[in-house]
């Protein structure tokens, strides 16, 4: 029988417990400050202080820092010992999804790059977008530098990571970075007390799309659906979205194609800011999934490492369903189109005839 072999790149993965893509402007706001005026007396009857008057966020700047030192900390030890359990206690959500899926495969990753992804790491250079405790949220973010075991701190691209509220623990839900090659990240807006505004309403819409939207229209870029896809404009991260299934199909062809469409994930929660100049910065996970089928009964398609790491086999098949999980960051202008800032993805579940299909 005839076996037509799809070469197919298996996606890279992060050295470090987590993929690491995207980023916000941040701002920081201590939160605790308080009128020194009055020596720390309300002045209100009521038995408060100043402190206790003072606007607070839904985290001090002090507070912040601890979460952040914990959850390198823990980082660090899980990937000292590639242990998933370790590392539940401190992620959760699509990054940590991503993360214990990147432990499992470790053993196709080269020897250099797995003795990287051991190595300790830390958050240097630190901004962290806190909201107002007032907004309801439950959220906050930082933005930083990483800094490698060789004490460097490249400043060419920068890390953002989401801590969210995980049965009631603080937990790293959302993780990216940026590059210079990226879109630069609009400035932040502030309310009066100096804290970052989230939109807590993340269906409606802000301009063109709502933040909801966000995962079909990154679906939209790989499965050319152009209604929507149209909406979000030229940047290097769109580019490649829209290219991935064009090579895809260049490989596959004459006796194979490949189709895209929406997965399922879990992983909903969806962040958002509003920016200086009315528009919004959001941060979301999307699934797309890729069926992968011959189209001539004489071929058949040769899995990846990574796909049949995942199957279970290395057997050749008529067809793989392969999923890929998106963190992924958007700005959503007051008008015009969307920009696709960032995405970092991972290649999270393959399904084959010989196991589940």
């Amino acid at each position: 029988m005839l076996t037509y072999r799809t070469n197919r790149t298996a996606v890279l993965m992060a050295a470090g417990a987590a993929v690491l893509a995207l980023t916000a402007s941040a701002c920081s706001s201590d939160g605790d400050g308080g009128d020194a005026g009055d020596g720390g007396k309300s002045g209100g009857g009521d038995g408060k202080t100043a402190a206790d008057r003072a606007p607070k966020g839904v985290v001090t700047e002090a507070g912040a820092k601890e979460i952040v030192d914990n959850y390198v900390k823990v980082n660090n030890r899980a990937n000292a010992k590639r242990d998933s359990h370790i590392l539940s206690a401190v992620e959760g959500g699509g990054l940590f999804e991503t993360s214990a899926n990147g432990y499992e495969q470790d053993k196709l990753r080269s020897a250099e790059d797995r003795a990287d992804g051991r190595k300790p790491f830390d958050y240097v250079n630190r901004e962290y977008v806190i909201p107002s405790a007032k907004s309801g949220v439950t959220w906050f973010a930082m933005r930083a530098d990483t800094k490698g075991q060789d004490g460097t701190s490249p400043r060419t691209s920068r890390a953002t990571v989401v801590f969210d509220k995980v049965n009631g623990d603080w937990k790293a839900v959302w993780s990216g970075w940026t590059t210079k090659k990226d879109p630069k990240t609009p400035a932040l807006a502030k309310d009066a007390d100096g804290f970052a505004i989230p939109v807590t309403d993340t269906g409606r819409k802000q301009g063109i799309l709502a933040p909801d939207q966000m995962d079909d229209a990154l679906v939209a870029l790989y499965a050319t659906d152009e209604k929507l896809g149209n909406k979000v404009g030229a940047s290097e991260t769109a580019k490649w979205m829209t290219q991935f299934p064009l090579e895809q199909n260049k490989m596959l062809n004459p006796g194979g194609k490949s189709e895209f469409k929406a997965g399922k994930t879990d992983h909903k929660t969806v962040y958002a800011l509003k920016t200086e100049k009315g528009g919004t910065l959001t941060f979301f996970n999307a699934d797309v999934q890729e069926y992968m089928h011959t189209t001539d009964p004489a071929a058949l398609i040769t899995p990846s490492p990574q796909i049949a790491f995942l199957v279970g086999s290395k057997k050749d098949e008529r067809l793989f369903l392969v999923d890929y999980l998106h963190q992924g960051e958007a700005y959503i202008p007051a008008e015009g189109t969307v920009s696709m800032v960032s995405d970092s993805w991972d290649m999270i579940k393959a399904e084959g005839p010989r196991r589940g299909l």
